[in-house]
Parts: structure tokens; C-alpha cells; sequence
């Protein structure tokens, strides 16, 4: 039993326990093809399971669904008279029927019970005796019938999937034998297809080595299915062969991809629009989801090549005509706009929230659960990231898809999507604006762990890495716990996932990862702060190798914001002029970006920053130009959390250049503020600057007054350096 088999098998089980009552028969129905004795074995296997965890009702409702699914079985055996006899009929119904459906299938549909491993090894005896017996044109005639049933069989619909597939294949691989490439280079050419394509959608064995025989049936045929002799077979096989190589398993998946993309590519050359307009349509939307997985090539170019092909196939693949197709169409276009590098990042994600609701519109949870909780692990993430609206009830609304997405998405049914969703919780709740922020990172922490159980380095490197890097990403914000350790822990997610995320495997995951990096290094406590500055400037220098302004300008405006600020440090740390001045480049350079964006968290950041390091670097002029321009837009928007540091920002600004009058009234106002939002931290810092210019100007009973408020403040939250700087102004008063 392989591992797909087995999933399934325990997928089943979950969904039999959890079901409503009397929903079991039609659950059993649609799941035909799994109920063999392997079922039944892991049936009892896991009611063993559940009996050694203390839940004996539900085990003992398994056994009694082993027992009648067992008598089920017993009655649905046949004798070997029974094989034969069905055999014969249904090969003579295709032979005098000329392989009409309408004769065939009611025949099938009548024996499905016995479409098994017995059936599928009397009809290879049978062939190869009948074949050792007859003249060659007897032998031709009969290969030609038993290939028209194995195509039935790769497509009928009923009983066990599985089991038709494997009569296929057996029937497939038993008519080569008589048909070789130099006396039946057509025949060999067209069973070498249809056993491609029952190796691809294979479900025994292994996945990875069927999609490398598929590969390779699919390869010898081209051989023969020439594009001058045979356009349209060719151009059929190619695309086939396309989705061979992008579900490709073994081999690079790079290299995979980019043969993919060349085989739906060839076969777009013969399907063209007007001449098979479904077929051409078909194969965009492979292409699309082969640019947008594709890793080589620029990543903005493949999305935008994605889009376009999506778009292309929902103008054949309508709602009305092909529901089912257009909303797994519109599912993989919100996906490619949720990605996309080009155009506005707001406008992008209100695309991918559209066309996710457009799938949810037919994929509902009762008609196509998975569908429905795939669309909507998507349409969660998608509102994590909104940036249009408020933020607060974007991510409320993003954690209740996922939410919603984990009710069908279990641990025990969806063991990969389960870890995925979860992933994606933990995102969420840390961007989280309601409740309490320490909450909600102890939230995203166990979101992730929980992931983490499932996407483990061994089974999925790739998922590992990416729940790992988030993972650090919650502990360096985190803040119950020590903060020295959780920025320890983060450094060591980050470094974890770096052992994944490489430079030549995944670049673009590699450079965000290295900027975290960076982030955690530029906050270390632990270490020398030189040192730390360092290694932080290393890791942005490092993601500028990748994130190029044209490539990828809101990464690089971002590695340049969090560079100017390591510079910064540097600058206050040694002194060097040419850090300051770097620094403000960066800054600069970063909000040419960062001014055409609608994240207004980003640019105020920017611009505060911005302002501040003019200041330290002693433009003044160019620093209350900046921030007074920057007051102006944030008074306007009525935001008093960012317009509260850049009136205390400005005040220190006019201090510094003796105008002392103009400081003392942008003192109090940011006091307002500060006061207003609650912000006791600020407000002593505010008070102890406004005391010590009210000291300045002769001021000295309103000095007093704020002196002491924040020695009271600093006495209170033991902050000894501050009030040693307090108690040397209030003696500088009492001796005045």
C-alpha cells in the first residue's frame, strides 16, 4: 500500500466519523474505488486506535462498519466462470458494436464488482493465448479490441478507480507486445499514449516513478505522432506531456517547469483559438499555472505571462458553459494576482479577493468541500494582506476564511492543508490589530508550532523553511516571554531556514529571509552591537544581489529603509559622517517607491525616519522642511499617532536651531497627543524636554512642574539614566 493509498483510506475514515447521520451510504457511494480489504484492514487498524485512546464508541461503530463492508465484499467476489463469462461478453460487445459506448458501458456498469486484479491478469492470459493462436490479421483485430476497452476503462466512472486503471494498463502493456514500433509504428504510437496517460493519472504505485513512465510512454510516442503527420494527436500528446513534466516529481523542479512550459507552448502552435478553441483553452490554463510555479526567468515577467493565460482561457471557459472549470480558473488567477510583483500591490489584492469570491460562487462547501476550503485558505491569506480598507477588519475577516477553511481542512483528512492553513492563521494572527497584541503573537506562535508538526524538514523542506521564517518573525515581535531569548530564537528560525532557503534554490525566499535576518540582528541585545550592526548591513547588502530596483522595486525599497537604519545605528555608534549620509541616500532612494504606494504604515515610517536622519546628520533646514510637509499631510488625515512624534520630532528641530518659542508650542501639542493616545513612555520624554527649554527661556514653576511628572514616571519604571538626567535639572532649579 503506498502512501497516497493509505491518505485516502484514512481521509475516508475521518469523513465517515464526522458526517451526519445517514450521510454514510452516499459517502460510501462516491468512494467506491476505496473500498477493497486493504480499507477494511486500515479500518480496524485505526478503531484499534481509537479504542487505545479511550474512545470505544467510535471504534466499536468502525468495527460494525468493517463487518458489513466485508459481507459487502464476500457477495461482490465472483467465480472464475463469472470472469470469463464477462469477458468474453463484453470483448465480444465491443468487437460487434464497433467499441460503441452505449453498447459497452452498461455491460461495465452491470460487473463493476468484478473490474479487479483478477479480471485485469484472466484478460493478459487471455490476450497472449489468443495471440500465440491467431494469424496475424486476427491478432491485429484483437489488440485493436482490447485497446478500445482499456480507453474505456482508463475513463469509466465507476467502481474502483484505482482497479480500472490497472486493467488499463495491464491491457495496454499486453497489445505492445504484438503491436512493435517498425510493423505498427501508428498502433504502437497510440496505446504508448493511452498508457501515458493511464500512468498519469495512476493511482497505485508510486507517484514519483508513474509520472516518469508516463514521461517516458508519452516521448516514444512522439516519436511516431509527428506534428506534419498527425497536428492534432501532437498537439494533444504535447500538452499532456506538459502536465507530466509540472507535476514531475524526480529531477529539478526548475528544469521540470521549463520543459513543461515548452511542451504547452508547442502544442498552443497547433491549438489555436479558432480551430479548437476548448483545447486551446485547456492548455492556457496549464501554462498559467506552469509560469506561475516556473523559477526561472523573472519572477514579475512569469506572473504577468500567468495572468494572461488565465484570462485567455476564461474568455472559452465561461460560467455558464463550464462552471466547475471557470471557477478553478478564476481560484488560480487570484492566486497569480495575490503573487504579482507588477502594477499596484492594493490593486492586485483587491483582483485576487474578486476573483477568489467569483470560486467561492460555485465552489460551495456542500457541492466541492475541498475546492471550497482551498478557495478559502486562499481568500484568508489574500485579506491578511489587504491593503485597501481597514486593516484591523481585513485581518479579521482573512483569520475567519482560514477559519473556516480548517473545518473541512482537519489534521487527521488534510494532513498537508491542514499544516498550510495553519501557516497561514499564524500570518494573520500576527499582523492582528483587535485583542491584545501579546495575544495574538502567542497565537501565531502556536499556529506555526502546529504547522510545523506536519511540514517537517524530512517530508516538506520547502513548506518547513517558509513556516520556519515566520516563526522567527513572530518571536522577534513577540512580547510576554524574555526578549532577550525570543530574539535568540528568532535568529535561529531565520538561520534554520536559510539551510533551505539557499541563494541558487530559491533566491527570492532566500533574500526575504536574509532580511529578516538582518531585522533580528539590528535588535540583538546579546553580543557586541558592533558586531551585530554588521552582520545586519551584510544581510541587506546580501538581498540587494536580488531584489533589484527593477525587478523587484517594493523589496528593494524596503532593504533600503531597513539599510538606512542600520547606518543610522552605525553612524550613532562610531560617528562616521559617511554613514549619515549613506543613510539619508537610502532613505531617499527608498521613497521614490515607497510615496507611490498606498501603505500608509510604510510611508509614514519613511517619512519620520526620513526627518530624524536629517536631523542627526545636521541638515536642519532640509529636515523641517521634510517633517513640516509630513505634519501637513497627517493633520489633514486627523492621524494623531503618526502626526504625535513629528510634532515632538519638529520641536526638537526648532530647539536645536534657537527657536525656542516656536519649540515650546510643538512641546505641548505632542504632549496633547501623547496624552490623548495614552502613550506614558513619550509623554516623560516630552515633559523632560519641554522642562529643560522652559529652563532655557526663564520658565521655571512650568519647568518644575513638568520635571517632576516625568521623575515620577522614570521612579515608577526604575529607568536610572533618565533620572539621573532629571535629578541634574531640577538641582540646575533649585539653584536658580
Amino acid at each position: 500500500m503506498n502512501e497516497q493509498c493509505a491518505q485516502a483510506y484514512v481521509n475516508l475514515i475521518a469523513q465517515l466519523l464526522t458526517c451526519a447521520d445517514g450521510e454514510e451510504p452516499n459517502i460510501l457511494q462516491a468512494n467506491q474505488e476505496l473500498i477493497d480489504p486493504q480499507f477494511l484492514q486500515v479500518m480496524e487498524n485505526y478503531a484499534t486506535g481509537l479504542e487505545e485512546q479511550g474512545n470505544n464508541n467510535p471504534a466499536a461503530w468502525l468495527r460494525d462498519m468493517v463487518q458489513q463492508l466485508g459481507q459487502f465484499l464476500n457477495l461482490q467476489a465472483g467465480t472464475i466462470e463469472e470472469y470469463q463469462k464477462f469477458l468474453s461478453e463484453v470483448l465480444q460487445a465491443e468487437f460487434e458494436s464497433n467499441s460503441d459506448p452505449t453498447v459497452v458501458y452498461p455491460i461495465l456498469q452491470r460487473r463493476q464488482h468484478l473490474l479487479n486484479d483478477t479480471f485485469a491478469q484472466l484478460l493478459q492470459q487471455w490476450a497472449r493465448y489468443r495471440f500465440s493462436q491467431g494469424k496475424p490479421e486476427e491478432v491485429a483485430g484483437i489488440a485493436k479490441v482490447i485497446g478500445d476497452l482499456c480507453n474505456k476503462l482508463q475513463e469509466f466512472p465507476l467502481g474502483s478507480r484505482a482497479n480500472n486503471l490497472e486493467i488499463a494498463i495491464k491491457g495496454y502493456q499486453t497489445v505492445l507486445e504484438v503491436y512493435p514500433r517498425e510493423a505498427f509504428p501508428y498502433e504502437w504510437a497510440v496505446t504508448q499514449n493511452n498508457l501515458s496517460n493511464s500512468y498519469s493519472d495512476r493511482i497505485r504505485g508510486e507517484r514519483a516513478e508513474n509520472l516518469e513512465l508516463a514521461i517516458v510512454a508519452y516521448n516514444q510516442s512522439l516519436e511516431v505522432y509527428t506534428r506534419d503527420a498527425f497536428p492534432q494527436t501532437w498537439a494533444a500528446t504535447q500538452n499532456n506531456l506538459g502536465n507530466a513534466y509540472s507535476d514531475r516529481i524526480r529531477g529539478e523542479r526548475a528544469e521540470n517547469l521549463e520543459l513543461a512550459i515548452v511542451a504547452y507552448n508547442q502544442s498552443l502552435e497547433v491549438y489555436t483559438r479558432d480551430a479548437f478553441p476548448y483545447e486551446w483553452a485547456a492548455t492556457q490554463n496549464n501554462l498559467g499555472n506552469a509560469y506561475s510555479n516556473r523559477i526561472r526567468g523573472e519572477r514579475a515577467d512569469n506572473l504577468e505571462l500567468a495572468i494572461v493565460a488565465y484570462n485567455q482561457s476564461l474568455e472559452v471557459y465561461t460560467r455558464d458553459a463550464f462552471p466547475q472549470t471557470w471557477a478553478m480558473i478564476q481560484n488560480n488567477l487570484g492566486t497569480a494576482y495575490s503573487q504579482r510583483i507588477r502594477g499596484e500591490r492594493a490593486d492586485n489584492l483587491e483582483l485576487a479577493i474578486v476573483a477568489y469570491n467569483l470560486s467561492l460562487e460555485v465552489y460551495t462547501r456542500d457541492a466541492f468541500p475541498y475546492e471550497w476550503a482551498r478557495t478559502q485558505n486562499n481568500l484568508g491569506a489574500a485579506y491578511s494582506q489587504r491593503i485597501r480598507g481597514e486593516r484591523a477588519d481585513n485581518l479579521e475577516l482573512g483569520i475567519a476564511a482560514l477559519n473556516q477553511s480548517l473545518e473541512v481542512y482537519t489534521r487527521d483528512a488534510f494532513p498537508y492543508e491542514w499544516a498550510r492553513t495553519q501557516n497561514n492563521l499564524g500570518n494573520a494572527y500576527r499582523h492582528r490589530i483587535k485583542g491584545e497584541r501579546a495575544d495574538n503573537l502567542e497565537l501565531a506562535i502556536i499556529t506555526y508550532n502546529l504547522s510545523l508538526e506536519v511540514y517537517t524538514r524530512d517530508a516538506f523542506p520547502e513548506n518547513w523553511a517558509a513556516t520556519q521564517n515566520n516563526l522567527g518573525a513572530a518571536y522577534i515581535n513577540r512580547i510576554k516571554g524574555d526578549i532577550v531569548e525570543n530574539i535568540e530564537t528568532a535568529i535561529f528560525c531565520y538561520q534554520e531556514a536559510l539551510k533551505i532557503r539557499t541563494f541558487d534554490a530559491f533566491p527570492l525566499d532566500w533574500a526575504t529571509t536574509q532580511n529578516n535576518l538582518g531585522n533580528a540582528y539590528i535588535k540583538r541585545v546579546r553580543g557586541n552591537k558592533a558586531e551585530n550592526i554588521e552582520n545586519a548591513i551584510v544581510c541587506y547588502q546580501e538581498v540587494s544581489q536580488i531584489c533589484t530596483r527593477q525587478a523587484f522595486p517594493g523589496d528593494w525599497a524596503e532593504t533600503q529603509y531597513n539599510l538606512a537604519n542600520t547606518l543610522r545605528e552605525r553612524f550613532k555608534l562610531l560617528g562616521k559622517v559617511a554613514d549619515i549620509q549613506q543613510a539619508i541616500n537610502s532613505y531617499k532612494q527608498a521613497g521614490e517607491i515607497i510615496e507611490k504606494t498606498e501603505d500608509k504604515t510604510l510611508y509614514f515610517n519613511y517619512s519620520y525616519q526620513l526627518g530624524k536622519a536629517l536631523f542627526e546628520g545636521g541638515y536642519y533646514t532640509e529636515a523641517i522642511e521634510h517633517l513640516e510637509n509630513c505634519q501637513q499631510l497627517y493633520q489633514k488625515q486627523k492621524d494623531i499617532s503618526s502626526l504625535a512624534p513629528i510634532l515632538l520630532e519638529l520641536a526638537r528641530l526648532y530647539h536645536r536651531t534657537g527657536r525656542l518659542e516656536q519649540a515650546r508650542l510643538y512641546f505641548k501639542d505632542s504632549l496633547r497627543l501623547f496624552r490623548r493616545l495614552g502613550d506614558q513612555d513619550n509623554v516623560a520624554s516630552v515633559t523632560t524636554a519641554l522642562g529643560n527649554l522652559e529652563i532655557q527661556i526663564g520658565k521655571i514653576s512650568q519647568a518644575c512642574s513638568h520635571l517632576k511628572e516625568a521623575q515620577t514616571y522614570y521612579q515608577e519604571n526604575n529607568n536610572s539614566e533618565r533620572l539621573e538626567e532629571i535629578n541634574h535639572l531640577l538641582k540646575i532649579l533649585q539653584s536658580a
